[in-house]
């Protein structure tokens, strides 16, 4: 798997098709707003798992402050999950940006994958009526500090 920037390609169909898969309810109109708002923002980086010119995954991140970030958007293919693609994802997006620390948010569906791949997880109760939600946060080697 290759990993690719698409910040310049958000609008791309894989791309944007991609990004939608973690979007409740996904209207052209909102996909349009959300990629308006990451385009204008300097502070957000986009990056693509690409297999044989299929893209099987994306993840975007915000920098926060210096070396912290937040993962506002992460989502594989159905077809390539259960294969490393969203772990190989974080993986590269934090070496690149020399990450201190990432956060997330989740839910249920998604809170193992962060359990899995080390981070701290806390419940922020039901932040939605039925909808239990969770800040991950990832403290990573000192490295870059």
């Amino acid at each position: 798997m290759n990993i690719i920037d698409v910040k310049e390609k958000l609008r791309d169909e894989r791309v944007l098709g991609m990004i939608s898969l973690s979007q409740y309810m996904p209207t052209k109109k909102i996909m349009n707003t959300l990629i308006d708002k990451y385009e204008a923002d300097k502070s957000i980086y986009a990056f693509a798992g690409d297999i044989n010119n299929s893209i099987c995954g994306t993840i975007i991140l915000k920098q926060i402050i210096d070396k912290e970030y937040e993962i506002v958007n992460i989502a594989t293919d159905p077809s390539f999950r259960k294969q490393g693609v969203a772990s190989k994802l974080v993986s590269f997006a934090t070496d690149y940006l020399k990450c201190g620390l990432v956060k997330a948010e989740t839910d249920d569906d998604a809170v193992g994958f962060y359990r899995k791949y080390g981070f701290q997880i806390e419940s922020l109760g039901k932040k939605y009526p039925g909808v239990v939600r969770y800040i991950c946060v990832l403290k990573l080697n000192n490295l870059y500090n």
